[in-house]
């Protein structure tokens, strides 16, 4: 016999995968648990002015999802919590992963912080090779609901378990897997980067229910101010059990990505950049001391650091 709070689960996964009919949607409004969750959420917003931005976006969705519908109602007091909880509940779906922690209770939580660089192996034997800095959180009972919370850089070698999906959640968005490899970088508090190896994803953005189907050697940036996303093609790159192998990388190419993976600036004098291209392998936790050299001597170059720049010439 289902229980309430078997029913109430089943209820917020059906919300969040957008499956929930309109006399559903009631059912779980009307539970108190769900109100006063909304209602704590709400109100962080206001005492917070980087989520005040946040709470206003939301609002704007809101307005722009009750075309047809009259000023006087569209434009609601933000001061009436329950209010602003039916409103999020209905329209903004996507935000109430907050509210599933309540659902699995925090003791039946399992979070990972990565101190530095690290591999953590998940139930479904998935690899989650982890930066310093990032977390994952999900719930003990994993392989009966394979979803994961992110926070920080990581990139996932997900199993594929037939009939089972894979998700993984990121800021107000989450990433449907397919059983493959990505990498997610978040380094901003409102843009977050996908890149896809191998396999087959899909990007969803519950507020605006736009979908993104992503292709092997994509990278995909997602601004979560504006639900904005933009599809960019990368080349020669793949990646095999710890390491990045690049196949005749052109050096402009190289030296961004490698720009970005160790926050530093390179910069090049008198390189026939057109004409070099680089080929070889970079561990998930090299120092970039070693991958500079690596790029020195595979192209005959010289090296030198000029404060915190270094300068290839």
């Amino acid at each position: 016999m289902e229980t309430n709070i078997d029913k109430r689960k089943r209820l917020i996964k059906r919300l969040l995968t957008e499956e929930l009919l309109p006399e559903e949607k009631q059912c779980l409004l009307k539970r108190k648990s769900v109100e006063e969750e909304m209602q704590k959420q709400w109100k962080q917003f206001a005492d917070d002015p980087i989520k005040s931005k946040i709470k206003k976006r939301i609002w704007q969705n809101i307005q722009h999802r009750c075309d047809g519908k009259s000023k006087a109602l569209v434009h609601i007091e933000l001061w009436h919590p329950l209010v602003a909880a039916v409103a999020i509940l209905l329209i903004i779906g996507g935000l109430l992963f907050l509210s599933v922690q309540d659902e699995m209770g925090g003791e039946k939580n399992i979070k990972i912080i990565a101190e530095k660089n690290q591999l953590y192996v998940l139930p479904d034997s998935t690899k989650v090779w982890m930066q310093p800095g990032s977390s994952i959180r999900y719930a003990k009972a994993f392989m009966q609901d394979r979803r994961v919370w992110l926070e920080g850089n990581s990139l996932f070698e997900v199993q594929k378990h037939k009939g089972s999906t894979f998700q993984v959640y990121i800021n107000d968005a989450f990433i449907e897997v397919k059983g493959t490899c990505f990498l997610v970088k978040q380094e901003d508090a409102y843009c977050s980067e996908v890149t896809l190896f191998e396999g087959e994803i899909e990007f969803n953005i519950p507020s605006t229910c736009q979908k993104t189907a992503m292709l092997p050697l994509q990278k995909l940036t997602y601004n979560s101010m504006d639900s904005q996303t933009q599809i960019d093609n990368i080349a020669n790159i793949s990646w095999e059990n710890g390491r990045y192998n690049l196949k005749d990388v052109p050096l402009d190419q190289l030296i961004q990505i490698v720009s970005r993976m160790y926050h530093t600036d390179i910069l090049m004098e008198g390189v026939h950049r057109d004409e070099v291209s680089f080929s070889g392998s970079i561990h998930y936790n090299e120092s970039l001391d070693n991958v500079l050299n690596k790029i020195r001597f595979s192209l005959n170059l010289n090296i030198r650091k000029v404060d915190d720049r270094f300068i290839l010439y």
